[in-house]
C-alpha cells in the first residue's frame, strides 16, 4: 500500500512538471507563413510613351506626362481616364464644302472703309421682286422695271431675291465703283439655272448659293 502511494506521488510530480513546461514552448512553431502581396506599380512607364503620353491623365502620385501637364495648364486633354486604352481611327468627318469653295466669285466689289457696301437691285423683269438683306432688312418687294439701293451693308451678307409669280429669275452682279454692287435681275428660261441668293463676303468677292 506504501509503495503504491509513492508511485502516485510521483506521478503527480511527472505531470506538474510537464503543465510547466508545455505553456512556454515557442508559439512561432506554429506560425504560419504567408506570401507578401506584390503592389502593382500605378506609373507604369507606357504612360510615358505615345501615343499615351499626350493623351491619358497619370495617377496624381506619378509624374505628370505630357497629356496631364497640358490638362493642368489648360483644362484640355484627349482622354481623361488611365484605365481606358485610346483606340486611333484614320476616318475624319466629311463636313460639305463651303459655297465659295465651290465655284469662282461672279463679281467683285471693294467695301467702304468700314466694311459696308451699298447694293442696287434692278428689276429687268415684268413681275415683281421679293428681296431681303438677311440679319439686316426685313422682305421688301420691288416693281417690275424699277430698282432700289440697299444703303450701307455690312459684309459679309447674304441677299435672296425672289419671282412673285414664281417664276425663273437670272442674278447679274457687276460692280462699277467702289463700294457700290449694281445686281440686274432679269427673266431665265432655263430651268436648271435658276438663281436668286447672293452672298458678299467680308473682301468684296460675291457668290452664288
Amino acid at each position: 500500500m506504501l509503495k503504491e502511494q509513492r508511485k502516485m506521488k510521483n506521478w503527480k510530480k511527472l505531470l506538474s512538471g510537464l503543465a510547466i513546461v508545455i505553456p512556454f514552448l515557442p508559439l512561432t512553431a506554429f506560425a504560419i507563413p504567408t506570401r507578401p502581396n506584390p503592389k502593382r506599380n500605378p506609373c507604369p512607364k507606357i504612360y510615358y510613351e505615345e501615343p499615351y503620353n499626350s493623351k491619358l491623365i497619370v495617377p496624381a502620385e506619378c509624374t505628370p506626362n505630357a497629356a496631364t501637364m497640358r490638362w493642368k495648364q489648360t483644362g484640355q486633354a484627349v482622354d481623361q481616364s488611365i484605365n481606358v486604352v485610346p483606340r486611333t481611327t484614320n476616318v475624319k468627318p466629311i463636313q460639305p464644302p463651303a459655297p465659295e469653295a465651290r465655284q469662282s466669285a461672279i463679281a467683285t466689289v471693294k467695301p467702304m472703309m468700314d466694311g459696308r457696301v451699298n447694293v442696287t437691285l434692278k428689276n429687268d423683269t415684268n413681275a415683281r421682286i421679293s428681296y431681303q438683306a438677311v440679319t439686316h432688312t426685313q422682305v421688301r418687294y420691288l416693281e417690275g422695271g424699277e430698282e432700289v439701293i440697299l444703303r450701307e451693308i455690312p459684309t459679309p451678307v447674304t441677299i435672296t431675291m425672289v419671282r412673285e409669280d414664281r417664276g425663273l429669275l437670272r442674278v447679274m452682279p457687276m460692280s462699277v465703283e467702289e463700294g457700290m454692287l449694281t445686281v440686274t435681275l432679269d427673266e431665265q428660261t432655263r430651268f436648271d439655272n435658276n438663281q436668286g441668293v447672293i452672298r458678299i463676303q467680308k473682301d468684296g468677292q460675291v457668290f452664288m448659293n
